[in-house]
């Protein structure tokens, strides 16, 4: 059988049996608030999402994209993904972000062989955008200094970064910034800066394989013992800790 046949068998029995597709509105309402980053409205609609796409209705399911059932989550998490971080892209979060966000989850939901996991997994790629796009939406109330402020700290992050060089590349004096930026953000520039590196090493502890040492040395801690300070300080538990907890969950039934 041809593609074209295959696609009118599809629509022929898709009329026969009366199912459809998930509704247009309430699927891209989703992901525009995944977008907009509201997390309580991301957390309402979630539910709805997954009892559209599990429950019995027929009405309301989505594709069957495989006959497998965890290949067919497997194939729906990949499109999940690829659109929600195409919304949020939209909205201002950065493409690389969003599409490296992308191709992780991705990586680590087909990696699993239960339903249950790939479903701890969706739910948790969905808020970490929505957190991401929620941040954003902060930025937008910065003035525009304080806006470039923060994208050189997130690019320059594996950096050591002085106040000096980026009220430099604003054209500004670096009393001038700090005052600013503890007004706007609230907090001083160099806490801001620490707790981005933290973020960004907690992401590298759950889904890459460097060491404690590596990701410490990345992110320009003075050693690994000051970077488990900082870190058990913000998270209450040692990055060890923390990356065991997370594999831990990955492990489960």
């Amino acid at each position: 059988m041809d593609i074209k046949h295959d696609i009118n068998h599809k629509l022929f029995l898709q009329r026969e049996e009366n199912t459809k597709h998930l509704a247009y509105e309430r699927e891209f309402g989703f992901y525009k608030a995944i977008a907009s980053g509201n997390v309580e409205d991301v957390k309402k609609r979630y539910q709805r999402y997954l009892d559209s796409n599990r429950n019995s209705e027929p009405d309301n399911k989505n594709g069957i994209l495989s006959k497998d059932p965890v290949q067919n989550l497997k194939y729906h998490f990949a499109i999940l993904a690829a659109l929600v971080s195409r919304f949020c892209v939209e909205k201002g979060l950065e493409r690389e972000v969003a599409y490296n966000m992308t191709d992780v989850y991705i990586q680590r939901a087909d990696s699993f062989k239960k339903e249950a996991d790939i479903d701890a997994l969706q739910e948790q790629m969905i808020m970490d955008f929505t957190e991401r796009m929620r941040a954003c939406r902060k930025k937008d109330i910065y003035s525009k200094q304080i806006a470039k402020c923060v994208d050189y700290i997130y690019d320059n992050l594996h950096k050591r970064i002085k106040v000096g060089d980026i009220a430099a590349y604003l054209n500004m004096t670096p009393a001038y910034l700090s005052k600013l930026f503890s007004k706007e953000v609230g907090m001083p520039l160099s806490t801001y800066i620490r707790e981005q590196r933290l973020e960004a090493a907690a992401q590298m502890l759950q889904f890459s394989d460097y060491s404690i040492a590596e990701i410490a040395d990345y992110f320009v801690f003075s050693s690994q013992s000051h970077f488990t300070s900082a870190f058990q300080e913000k998270y209450g538990m040692t990055p060890k800790k923390y990356r065991d907890t997370f594999s831990s969950r990955a492990m489960l039934k």
